[in-house]
């Protein structure tokens, strides 16, 4: 008998089709592997029970209202591999620029929020340029088909679509953390029956490491751009992105969800803690709520012999203070976390990628020359 362990398990994210309906799963293969840490996906059922009178104290039965999906996925943070997820949680990269090719082999990916969650055609706005491979009918599909190999069964998520995107870091490692409400879920699919074409981009991850890890912070300026000057040291890091997406249904789509569509404002926000409770500099600017700026930025290895190396920024342009907690916690040193909302930004400040005028921008330097959201 066959016994379900995470040491012989594996998961596979894809981007569903560009001219798919939302609840259609889609094949998942080669460079589709995702760095699963842990997950808790769970099927749900609702039901109306019996209650009618009927001289009995029991319940009579019951009727199924509902079937859903929810949980997360917790990853390990890499330079590759989790292009699509993020873009799925964030909902854009132009069609043209992204990724830029900085020199044969190098590829910097720029990863916008969208406004919209839901799948759209793409516009004349999107960077479409002729010849560059769109077909009429084709959209921006912010939802992909998860799948897990549970040894016992392959657990297909369909048209999972994220709800929320939690990066963090710490001495322990650089986490990614995506909530997610599938549309369904299927155990025995037609579609991935087997795990034999499942790989990873280049064979193994490159994790992001908490030792690659620079943050500069310094007032928003449109003027002066961030330098060397404004780095500080921390000890723990976490950056927050809710979707506030519709989980719902309707007489189309009977016992399963709507596709989710925004149902009020994004929410971006975020903390570092430094470990050592050394100025009240941050403290002055939470009193006054002035605007900061600022970039995270990790750097792993070499790609290649190119002299480029693989990146992760994560740009913010403007945020604010929410809170700031220095606690004693007993005779020791004691830290003290910054926690922080990003707002939009008048402008992108000096030295931000000129796509920085919402409140986050990602980019990813990586050998991967494939635009996930196209």
């Amino acid at each position: 008998m066959t016994t379900g362990a995470g040491f012989s398990s594996k998961a596979v994210w894809k981007k569903e089709g560009d001219q798919s309906d939302y609840g259609t799963p889609i094949e998942c293969g080669a460079n589709d592997q995702i760095s699963i840490m842990t997950e808790g996906l769970d099927r749900t059922i609702e039901k109306e029970l019996d209650n009618v009178v009927r001289h009995k104290a029991g319940v009579g039965g019951s009727n199924v209202m509902t079937k859903g999906v929810q949980g997360s996925l917790v990853c390990d943070l890499a330079y590759r591999g989790l292009e699509s997820l993020i873009i799925s949680a964030m909902g854009f990269a132009a069609h043209s620029t992204s990724p830029e090719t900085i020199v044969a082999g190098v590829y910097k990916h720029t990863i916008e929020l969208a406004e919209n969650m839901h799948a759209e055609y793409w516009t004349a706005g999107d960077g479409i340029l002729a010849g560059g491979g769109m077909l009429a009918g084709d959209k921006k599909v912010r939802r992909g088909t998860l799948c897990i190999d549970k040894s016992v069964s392959i657990w297909e998520f369909i048209s999972s679509m994220a709800q929320e995107m939690t990066i963090t870091g710490e001495a322990k490692g650089c986490k990614a953390e995506f909530a997610l409400v599938p549309y369904d879920l299927d155990r025995a699919s037609a579609t991935n029956t087997t795990t034999a074409a499942w790989s990873i981009a280049n064979d193994d991850f490159d994790f992001v490491l908490f030792q690659d890890l620079d943050l500069w912070i310094a007032d928003y300026s449109a003027v002066t751009p961030l330098d060397s000057g404004d780095a500080i040291g921390i000890s723990a890091l976490e950056i927050k992105l809710a979707n506030i997406l519709s989980v719902e249904q309707d007489s189309l789509s009977g016992l399963y969800i709507a596709e989710p569509k925004r149902d009020g404002k994004r929410r971006v926000t975020g903390s570092f803690t430094m470990p050592r409770y050394e100025s009240d500099a941050f403290m002055e600017d939470l009193d006054d709520q002035s605007e900061k700026m600022a970039m995270i930025r990790f750097t792993g290895s070499q790609i290649g012999a190119t002299g480029y190396y693989q990146t992760f920024w994560i740009w913010l342009p403007t945020i604010k203070f929410d809170k700031i907690d220095a606690p004693i916690g007993g005779p020791g040193i004691f830290p003290v976390t910054h926690t922080f909302t990003a707002e939009l930004p008048a402008a992108a400040p000096a030295g931000f990628p000129i796509e920085a005028t919402k409140e986050m921008v990602i980019q990813i330097q990586n050998d991967n020359s494939t635009n996930p959201l196209a």
